[in-house]
């Protein structure tokens, strides 16, 4: 019987590990979002793959010349799930059914002369929706590259027409040479030409020019800022054009707007907006029919593809864009290989696949080697993502991908379903769902508050959008939740802001006499005079700094005391805010503070001290540090009261903090002028080149300190190697 059980056992063992290993096998690649902070949170897998279909699955080596996809450049489907693939190689479009067998291929056709007409290196393919264009046509649209032309074909692969290089004294015929094509529901036919640098060319349903949208921002270094200011027009014009970052694919959505991608942008300035969400350097744009940018951007991070990167040469190359159900949108990565996937406010919903740099590492059935397009196919209720990647394998170059929804993917779909048509019960059930799988979700978090929003459950949904570091809607129902707590409070709220009031007027009159008192004493002050004296001061500058200084109203312990308040409003302000001025919950600690105002009130008193005893200046270094610290005075009062203001006000209200805090910076600054002055009794002119010599000192003091620290440290550390070295020897 025990050894029965231990047969048990390892068996029970065995087939465990047997299962690890066949899971982590099964899903070659990582499913991830991103943090706030900027981190990978891996996530469950959204999309799995075991299919992989070659030429030779497809038929194409039995049917059709027999050849198989050489150089393939796009693929899309249809309403019904059929395949187009743009096999620009081989100077053909591919049709695949929706089992992703070839029913047909279009390679040549007889244009309205008569005259039989091959492709040559077709790149680009679009067919339009019967169900989503104006008059219920529907059409191929084939971007013959290096013919120069656009050719239309019905649905059953007859000719219609061609569409070449329009008229116009905007588009230079030679610079025609369409890589991408796109019609909306109007028939209105949008092209990306890889010698088109002035944006998005836009034709009429008859293919006719009516101009540009979309132009990219053109980025200057100061060297070049300076040179155009001594260059002609046509030398501007020229430079524009060389230096501006032209498209390289397209689709339009819809509702008729163009989402276009671009791999030409500066990477510096792509760098910096992965975190600003720039939207004139994102490598994606979603454009209006007059061209504007509408994408929102309402994620951590710009939609643009991998964020997690150290130097600007790492940034994604964005190559082509597919769009998905409920507004779900995804973009292809060429560099990696790896696609990302968003929702309409700019939330990343997930990334996933792991080729390495271009196509490095895609072996494993699911992982791109070289991803050169993507699309979307919708069979029933099921949207599947299809992927082109070119392959090192000679006998089958290219393989069709087929990425199924997983669960976790389906339940995202149904939350945003819901959630679109203000079904908000449902959405936060399907939410919840997807918490349960994925509780690092924000976007969960996200749609589960905006849901009890809509229903009036202010309180829930503001402690729910905390949790995922969301501040419009969590601004909106704080201000809800406010105005019910001002309703059943109102009276308590009136009689507190009067006391308030009446107490701070009754303290100001009684500082106001203490002062007054003060100032005919004789002899030494109190420690309470000393610290009651900035009442006066503040609003005296002139008389008060006299007195400081000559009159002895304020002492050493007194303006230490002033400083280690403004140290503590200081610290008070990093870790008091509000959640909607905080979200990250960011803080420093009472050290840093420490550091953040003693030193520049020290670097400021030295270095004034220094230059002052060159320039006649009548204060010690006693009295600099003295009225210094008496400067600070206000800007405890104006700190703490904002920060207080933080937990009480919304974001729509924070240019009242923000206002609140520049009042106490400004006169902090307004008496630090005034007690330099007064301190070393100079003029005006010479008291501005005094501090503006001040300043100068500090830095270079602090350089000095700087270069001593680093000498020393490197003195410090070549003792150690000389001791090690010798400890070696012995």
């Amino acid at each position: 019987m025990k050894r029965l059980s231990k047969i048990l056992i390892l068996s029970l063992a065995f087939v465990l590990l047997f299962g690890v290993i066949y899971s982590s096998a099964y899903v070659a690649y990582d499913t991830y979002t991103y943090s706030i902070s900027g981190k990978q949170m891996l996530s469950p897998t959204a999309y799995s793959t075991n299919t992989s279909i070659t030429s030779t699955d497809m038929g194409l080596k039995d049917k059709f010349g027999g050849l198989q996809l050489n150089d393939a450049e796009d693929i899309v489907t249809d309403e019904v799930g059929n395949v187009y693939i743009a096999d620009a190689g081989n100077n053909r479009i591919v049709i695949l059914n929706k089992y992703y067998k070839v029913t047909g291929v279009i390679d040549t056709y007889y244009d309205d002369a008569g005259k039989e007409v091959k492709f040559n290196h077709p790149e680009g393919v679009f067919v339009t929706d019967p169900n989503k264009t104006s008059d219920g046509s529907s059409y191929i649209y084939i971007c013959d590259t290096k013919n120069q032309a656009i050719v239309v074909f019905d649905r059953e692969h007859n000719y219609v027409r061609t569409i070449t290089a329009p008229s116009s004294p905007l588009l230079d015929p030679a610079d025609f040479i369409p890589n991408a094509v796109a019609v909306d529901i109007y028939g209105r036919i949008f092209v990306v030409a890889e010698q088109t640098y002035e944006g998005v060319i836009v034709l009429s349903n008859t293919g006719e020019f009516t101009g540009y949208i979309g132009a990219q921002k053109v980025s200057y270094s100061i060297i070049d800022i300076i040179w155009r200011k001594f260059q002609t027009k046509e030398q501007l014009a020229q430079q524009s054009r060389n230096l501006s970052d032209p498209y390289n694919n397209l689709t339009v959505d819809d509702d008729g707007f163009v989402y276009a991608t671009s791999d030409k942008i500066d990477e510096g300035e792509q760098y910096k907006a992965i975190k600003s969400k720039a939207s004139d350097y994102s490598p994606v744009k979603k454009l209006n029919s007059t061209g504007h940018e509408i994408m929102k951007r309402n994620g951590f991070f710009d939609p643009g593809g991998e964020v997690d990167v150290f130097y600007a040469k790492d940034v994604s190359k964005i190559t082509d864009v597919a769009l998905g159900p409920e507004g779900m949108w995804t973009i292809l990565d060429y560099k990696r290989s790896k696609l990302f996937t968003y929702d309409q406010q700019g939330n990343l919903l997930f990334a996933f696949g792991d080729g390495g740099e271009y196509g490095q590492g895609g072996e494993l059935l699911g992982n791109g080697e070289s991803i050169q397009s993507i699309t979307y196919q919708t069979i029933g209720d099921t949207s599947y993502l299809l992927v082109l990647d070119e392959t090192n394998d000679t006998s089958n170059k290219f393989k069709l991908v087929v990425y199924s929804p997983t669960e976790y993917c389906e339940t995202i779909i149904n939350a945003l379903r819901n959630q679109n048509e203000h079904d908000y019960d449902s959405s936060i059930r399907y939410w919840q769902d997807v918490l349960t799988k994925n509780n690092n979700f924000d976007l969960a978090y996200i749609g589960i508050g905006k849901a009890l929003f809509s229903q009036g459950k202010y309180k829930e949904a503001y402690e729910v959008l905390q949790n995922a570091y969301e501040t419009a809607y969590a601004s909106k129902a704080f201000a809800e939740v406010r105005k019910d707590v001002i309703g059943g409070w109102i009276i308590l709220i009136v009689i507190a802001a009067v006391a308030l009031v009446v107490g701070v007027v009754k303290f100001l009159g009684y500082a106001k006499r203490k002062n007054k008192a003060t100032n005919l004493k004789v002899g030494r002050k109190t420690y309470w005079e000393e610290l009651i004296y900035p009442f006066h001061l503040c609003f005296h500058p002139f008389d008060g700094f006299w007195d400081l200084k000559h009159e002895k109203r304020g002492s050493v312990r007194a303006a230490t005391t002033i400083l280690g308040i403004t140290i503590l409003a200081i610290f008070y302000n990093s870790i008091g805010k509000g959640y909607l001025f905080n979200p990250e919950d960011k803080y420093s600690t009472i050290i840093v503070s420490i550091i953040s105002v003693a030193i520049p009130v020290l670097l400021w008193s030295i270095s004034n001290w220094c230059l002052t005893t060159l320039f006649d200046g009548e204060g010690s270094f006693k009295d600099i540090y003295i009225a210094t610290c008496y400067s600070l005075s206000p800007l405890p009062v104006f700190v703490i009261v904002s920060t207080i203001l933080t937990n009480v006000m919304t974001t729509t209200e924070g240019s009242v903090v923000n206002l609140i805090m520049a009042i106490g910076v400004i006169w902090m600054v307004m008496l630090l002028f005034f007690g330099t002055l007064v301190t070393h009794d100079y003029s005006l002119g010479k008291n501005v080149i005094t501090i503006l010599g001040t300043i100068l000192a500090m830095i270079v003091i602090m350089f000095v300190v700087i270069l001593f620290s680093s000498l020393v440290i490197k003195m410090i550390t070549f003792v150690i190697a000389i001791f090690k070295e010798i400890g070696n020897r012995m």
